[in-house]
């Protein structure tokens, strides 16, 4: 997928070691508590204004054939990136036309969106999903998973980015709540004031590397949120989609060779390309993507079959949804069944997909229903009545 390539180009490109993506973990302040404090815009979260002064990356220094090597492994990724990037392009059509005039919300009518974003990576395929049930209006701005050339702008370089009325938004579980704030209280507050709930954390891990998180990613703010049981099964399994379900899917649609194969043709079927892109995004890629893999199964602690830490993760979200309630928010899907409707929706029509749907019988179900729903764009009526 896109959002992997990008990782691996640049490790080609620099002749490093693999890095794999820090997991953020949520950090619960209340949101009451936040109010009370008042926090300051020099706390808050980032906002986009001016993000174009970021530091230069540092030059690394290879000998000649290390980097003729690397030039040469970077060259035939970049081949399957751009295979994919046109792939994504393709498609872009069909996700845009959510930017309709059926919403009649003023607070929606209101926000100019932009996400930069690959097409299939979970993340991105979870903010479209909350966009699109909201039938929020959006344009996409596909990102060279190469040479990221399209978000130079940023600091902040992963995907997605969103720019709502100028202001910026990092990591998708920020983004959703930040604008589920703002559609329920933009009478009150603008977008700038809702981020200030939002804080940047800065840690350190055990290698020294900097990680960056955000306060209270999972909670709409401005309410009582630790009173209300709803809220707190949506914020705890809207976690639980970025800290263990998302990590099952890679593994398991790169797990074989074939089925590595069977991911880069899926991703590149719709575009028109030449013999060579397609040779190279079907094999370079997939092989590439297939090895990959496998340090994410080690890294995340799953199974020997990883279909089965998949299933596993199904069912338990099943289960919590149980069979009295058509989604965990009851007649309307809540944001944690957008935020696992979303990342799944990245892998559908692959063979990991199909084998999911047949294994957690009660999952199909609620995927159909579900994706009807964000079709629907119920979230629109919803958000009027």
């Amino acid at each position: 997928m896109a959002w992997r390539m990008h990782d691996l180009s640049s490790k080609l490109w620099l002749h490093s070691q693999v890095i794999t993506k820090n997991c953020c973990r949520h950090t619960n302040i209340n949101s009451v508590d936040l109010l009370k404090r008042n926090i300051a815009p020099s706390n808050s979260v980032r906002l986009i204004r001016n993000y174009s002064n970021a530091s230069p990356k540092p030059k690394t220094t290879t000998g000649r054939w290390s980097k003729y090597a690397a030039a040469a492994s970077g060259i035939a990724i970049a081949v399957c990136a751009t295979a994919v990037i046109a792939n994504s392009v393709s498609h872009r059509h069909q996700n845009v036309v959510y930017a309709s005039t059926q919403s009649t919300q003023d607070k929606q009518s209101s926000l100019s969106i932009k996400i930069y974003q690959y097409q299939n990576c979970p993340f991105c395929c979870k903010v479209r999903a909350f966009l699109n049930y909201y039938n929020i209006p959006y344009e996409i701005v596909e990102v060279n998973p190469l040479t990221r050339s399209e978000v130079k702008f940023s600091r902040y370089r992963k995907v997605p980015i969103v720019v709502a009325n100028d202001v910026q938004l990092n990591d998708s579980s920020l983004i959703v709540s930040v604008l589920r704030t703002f559609m329920l209280h933009g009478d009150k507050l603008n977008l700038e004031e809702i981020v200030r709930y939002y804080p940047e954390l800065k840690s350190t891990d055990s290698k020294g590397k900097e990680k960056m998180e955000y306060a209270n990613r999972y909670q709409i703010m401005l309410g009582e949120i630790d009173k209300d049981p709803k809220a707190k099964e949506e914020s705890k399994w809207r976690q639980w989609v970025d800290d263990d379900f998302v990590h099952t899917l890679s593994p398991n649609i790169y797990r074989t060779p074939t089925e590595a194969i069977q991911a880069f043709d899926y991703f590149t079927e719709a575009g028109t390309f030449n013999w060579f892109e397609r040779f190279a995004a079907r094999y370079c890629g997939a092989i590439a993507m297939y090895v990959i893999s496998k340090g994410l199964k080690r890294k995340y602690n799953l199974k020997d079959d990883v279909r089965q830490s998949m299933y596993d993760s199904a069912t338990k979200w099943v289960s919590a949804v149980g069979n009295k309630r058509k989604f965990m928010g009851g007649d309307n899907p809540s944001l944690a069944d957008l935020a696992v409707y979303g990342v799944l929706s990245a892998i559908e029509g692959l063979d990991a997909f199909e084998d999911l749907m047949k294994t957690v019988p009660l999952m199909k179900p609620w995927y159909d229903r579900t994706k009807d729903s964000v079709m629907r764009h119920d979230g629109c009526a919803k958000s009027e009545n």
